[in-house]
């Protein structure tokens, strides 16, 4: 696809968001980012446009005159529920961002999801998410990809990296659900931006897993973390997943919980896929998360 086609972007204020609208500006492609407030810091050459994901007529309005559509939107699991539950966009609005899509006759369509490390009957997040696609994929766009990255690490807005350095700082001993064996394919920020340039280049429809080139233990990557902070050595505490759940249930509660039931999802079994996926599917070698923090810092 040509650089030069109008590229909208949902969830453009996000982690992976505000990356991808610089990366897409920076090379001369016309983005449009799907903002909440039209008073946004974009960079020159990207064009704000005032909207909700759960507002199909500003939806409707976004899309006319796009070619391609890159959904990012979502409610993490790191978060609790907004009103409404994650459903609200993590499945509704995934559906009304395809639907306005199809309206306005976008034949490419990208959309940011993740591993599904379910086992056995999905917990409500991971089903949520699974609804969405569904969705999505009914909607009757000509081409649709879907991008599944593993936990994402880079930059000091890593959710996962600076919620697991701060206990790895404050904590006695760090609580690590089960026994610390469930593998981590930790995937570079950077690296998932220039996937989704490349998937918003080209008409591949497909699911597509990736990660880093390496696959840590969750113990594995509290030492890489501590690392990162100069500790010699991280201390941990293995706790039953169930005393786990029982804690995020209470910790719902407050206004910025440490931990959420919905994140627990996704330390069910390993959040993993091939260790070259990025190099079959994508052509290039991604950075590890053992690399980077040696190579660049914690927080680079």
């Amino acid at each position: 696809m040509s650089a030069n086609r109008t590229v909208l972007v949902t969830g453009s204020s996000g982690y992976v968001g505000r990356r991808l609208v610089a990366r897409l500006a920076e090379r001369g492609t016309p983005v449009r980012a799907l903002v909440h407030r039209s008073r946004h810091d974009l960079p020159p050459g990207a064009e704000a446009f005032e909207g909700d994901i759960t507002d199909v007529a500003s939806l409707t309005r976004a899309c006319e005159g796009v070619d391609v559509v890159v959904n990012l939107a979502s409610i993490t699991a790191d978060r609790k529920p907004p009103p409404g539950g994650y459903d609200r966009v993590n499945a509704e609005g995934a559906a009304a961002v395809a639907g306005a899509a199809r309206t306005a006759g976008v034949r490419r369509f990208v959309h940011l999801a993740g591993i599904d490390t379910t086992v056995g009957p999905p917990g409500p997040y991971l089903a949520g998410r699974r609804r969405g696609e569904a969705a999505l994929l009914a909607a009757g766009i000509e081409s649709v990809a879907i991008l599944r990255p593993s936990i994402m690490f880079g930059g000091r807005d890593s959710a996962f990296v600076k919620a697991i350095a701060r206990l790895v700082k404050l904590a006695p001993a760090v609580p690590v659900p089960g026994d610390g064996t469930v593998r981590l394919q930790m995937v570079w920020v950077d690296d998932v931006v220039r996937c989704i340039v490349q998937l918003a280049d080209d008409m591949r429809p497909g699911q597509f897993p990736i990660g880093g080139p390496d696959q840590p233990t969750y113990d594995e990557v509290l030492d890489l973390i501590g690392e990162g902070l100069g500790k010699k050595r991280v201390r941990k505490l293995h706790l039953p997943v169930g005393v786990f759940a029982a804690q995020a249930r209470v910790l719902a509660l407050l206004p910025s919980p440490p931990l959420t039931p919905a994140a627990l999802e996704l330390f069910a079994s390993d959040n993993v896929t091939t260790a070259d996926a990025i190099e079959q599917q994508f052509g290039f070698r991604p950075r590890g998360f053992a690399e980077h923090v040696r190579r660049e810092g914690l927080y680079a």
